[in-house]
């Protein structure tokens, strides 16, 4: 039986970042299944969508700062998940392409993911589910800088902080 941590219902900030901190472990030992770390699959996701971003698209639709994600291409080019060639139009920039592996393991890796937020909400009713989502996503609006990357509301991914060029 898992101990609960001494805090009060109240504590919003504590709760929440416990909430936050035992979904991201096992998000991360999921991940880790599949050779990817926390955070990639926001990545893989918009290459999915739009194969061949740069790594300066990659980091404002994900919402991180222009090392951040690069340091997150290396890793998954190094895990062969996806692989860089210069930009056509411009050398000093790169273009990132989900490789065949990367390809194969995405719908799997969302499948896996799915499963893991079918056992997360599975305790509320649909209309909590619902509501929680929503009050989610608005909580997720109120914390957005407000100005700079981010600003704007763009990106795909609720885990980050700015971005600027990084090709």
């Amino acid at each position: 039986m898992a101990v609960r941590p001494a805090v009060s219902l109240g504590d919003f900030s504590t709760l929440f970042a416990l909430a936050g901190r035992s979904t991201r472990l096992r998000s991360e030992r999921l991940l880790n299944d599949f050779g990817l770390h926390v955070g990639q699959q926001f990545f893989m996701r918009c290459l999915w969508e739009q194969d061949g971003s740069t790594v300066g698209d990659l980091a404002r639709r994900v919402r991180v700062e222009a090392p951040t994600a690069t340091q997150a291409v290396k890793r998954m080019e190094a895990a062969g998940m996806v692989r860089r060639t210069p930009d056509e139009q411009d050398a000093r920039r790169s273009r990132v392409w989900l490789t065949p592996l990367g390809r194969r393991t995405w719908p799997l890796v969302t499948a896996a993911l799915a499963e893991l937020e079918r056992d997360l909400l599975a305790p509320f009713t649909q209309p909590e589910r619902e509501q929680f989502m929503s009050l989610l996503l608005r909580l997720y609006e109120t914390s957005l800088p407000a100005d700079g990357p981010g600003a704007d509301g763009t990106g795909t991914g609720p885990d980050a902080t700015g971005g600027s060029r990084a090709d």
